[in-house]
């Protein structure tokens, strides 16, 4: 059983860190990565899919919300995996990885131009957000 899981945005030194929710959609040894379209922040790089944590929101219901708006992906969010920090030019995030379930299923791509199913021993020879290259690393040593 998974516990939901209401993060606070932090604040650090007058600035806000954000909390972003990281989709980690496991089937088979593979996992799904999308890669930024042009014209996005971080474009070109490969990132585990999700997004920013709304106020009233869980990350578990972030991350639900974030996968049906950015890919029309059904999901079912379970544990926290694992928490990255990170201080991007435009502001500190926690990027948050989560368990999730997903039927696989046609995916609609809106701020990204390609998704992937990566074994997951291969994810550190993508070019990996900063924030999710912990992550990856986390995942290898787990399931690797």
């Amino acid at each position: 059983m998974w516990r939901q899981v209401r993060l606070l945005n932090k604040s650090i030194l007058g600035a806000t860190m954000k909390n972003v929710a990281a989709g980690l959609i496991l089937d088979e040894g593979t996992i799904l990565l999308t890669r930024r379209s042009p014209g996005q922040n971080l474009a070109g790089y490969w990132e585990f899919p999700g997004g920013k944590q709304e106020a009233g929101e869980t990350i578990q219901e972030c991350l639900e919300r974030e996968l049906l708006e950015e890919l029309s992906l059904s999901c079912i969010a379970k544990e926290v995996f694992m928490e990255s920090r990170y201080d991007y030019d435009g502001g500190s995030i926690n990027l948050v990885g989560i368990i999730a379930q997903a039927d696989c299923q046609p995916l609609t791509l809106t701020v990204h131009d390609l998704a992937e199913w990566v074994p997951i021993e291969d994810l550190m020879t993508f070019k990996l957000a900063p924030a999710d290259i912990p992550i990856a690393k986390a995942l290898i040593k787990s399931h690797g």
